[in-house]
């Protein structure tokens, strides 16, 4: 029987408090389960909807703090003082670097599901994950510390996808595309699912896919295709920049890996008008003698992402389709997804299906780590994992998987 690790949870919106929620119901394996954030008040709100809609073991509880995650020596002491030994960052990518620092001074294992951003830094090189997280690896397999990076959905449970088409179909791996497309309505006129300053930015920045086994680079919205989503049917998606592209492309040996979201005519028109406006800048602009980052004033006057949650109607498919040849030097392409309801996940957990999608992923490999299955001792990205475990305990958590074979 293996020792109850204790989580810490680092961010409270929309995405954490799906991860508390999550966590919380599983706190059998994880025990005490911790939500810190910058905002006190908004950490207990989330525990308190817990309280009401979890059936939690009773030996185990659930706490607060306060914690500026930039704060390398008080991201630390909480760690100690939670007596955590699994710290999953649903925060601002701003903070990684910072909490990874402190998993180190620590040894709590570490999970985020984003890449490490740094203010006001647009255009990194490829891969994205090369320019600041994996510098650290040396020091994480040093200290036999294990740090699994983007371990939401997307990246995250995507990687899995591909990590298991590779095992179980697929001799080699070919080209990658990860597809997502939100088919909800939230009745608002204009809002973003999660961080608007994040959101925002990685639509607006030039997109960099990986073909022909050559980083290349486009406009935003230059590449588009239309795919026949199942259950949803056809919706045209766009190539973007995305993290998992930026990790699977160097260790799947596939030629090439895009991602592709799609967006209404409405999103996209609103979209545009913000961006020629310039209300999409980084700098700052001087207003009344007031130095004024436009993209976060954005930010400050749009919906909170986790108020979306009660009106949300409709689901969310996500998956990677993956093509490359089987065992007998065959031709294949899988198509590996997931559907989400949000409804339901509102349901369950008060979150709306883009949250819940995020935390569920985190939230498996946080068990997986205090199973012993994925405590590796180094810092990985998923693919490079066994998928097998994460592939069987996601759908007890909530979302299953499908796989539909293509065209190849």
């Amino acid at each position: 029987m293996h020792e109850v690790p204790n989580v810490l949870i680092i961010g409270a919106g929309g995405v954490g408090a799906a991860t508390a929620h999550k966590a919380a119901l599983n706190n059998g394996e994880l025990g005490d389960v911790w939500l810190a954030s910058r905002t006190p008040s908004r950490c207990a709100a989330v525990l308190d909807g817990i309280r009401r809609r979890s059936n939690m073991q009773s030996n185990f509880r659930l706490a607060h703090a306060e914690v500026d995650a930039k704060d390398v020596d008080a991201v630390a002491r909480l760690i100690d003082r939670a007596r955590a030994r699994i710290v999953i960052n649903v925060a601002s990518p701003h903070v990684n670097l910072a909490v990874l620092d402190a998993c180190l001074k620590t040894g709590a294992r570490y999970i985020d599901t984003a890449l490490y951003e740094k203010e006001g830094e647009i255009g990194m090189p490829p891969p994205w994950y090369a320019n600041y997280e994996w510098r650290l690896k040396p020091r994480f397999e040093a200290a036999g510390v294990t740090a699994i990076l983007g371990a939401g959905f997307d990246p995250g449970a995507v990687n899995a996808f591909c990590a298991w088409a590779g095992k179980h179909h697929l001799a080699t791996i070919e080209s990658i595309d990860i597809l997502d497309v939100n088919a909800g309505s939230h009745g608002r006129y204009f809002a973003t699912n999660f961080d608007a300053e994040t959101n925002l930015r990685e639509i607006a920045e030039d997109v960099i896919y990986f073909d022909d086994g050559e980083w290349r680079t486009v406009s935003c919205h230059t590449r588009s295709r239309t795919f026949d989503f199942p259950k949803l049917g056809e919706f045209t998606v766009y190539s973007m920049g995305h993290d998992e592209i930026h990790s699977l492309a160097v260790h799947t040996g596939a030629r090439h890996v895009e991602f592709w979201m799609a967006f209404s005519d409405q999103y996209l028109k609103v979209f545009e008008v913000l961006h020629r406006l310039g209300l999409l800048g980084h700098e700052p602009v001087n207003v009344e003698g007031q130095a004024v980052v436009p993209l976060k004033l954005l930010k400050a006057l749009l919906p909170d992402p986790a108020s979306l949650a009660p009106d949300y109607r409709g689901e969310v498919c996500i998956g990677a389709l993956v093509g490359g040849r089987d065992r007998d030097g065959r031709p294949r392409r899988l198509f590996v997804y997931s559907l989400c309801d949000h409804a339901r996940c509102y349901e369950e957990v008060g979150a709306q299906a883009i949250s819940y999608t995020t935390a569920v992923p985190a939230v498996t490999a946080a068990l997986l780590i205090a199973r012993g299955d994925w405590d590796v001792g180094r810092m990985v990205n998923v693919e490079e994992l066994d998928p097998d475990p994460f592939m069987a305990l996601m759908p007890e958590l909530g979302i299953d998987w499908h796989v539909r074979e293509e065209a190849a």
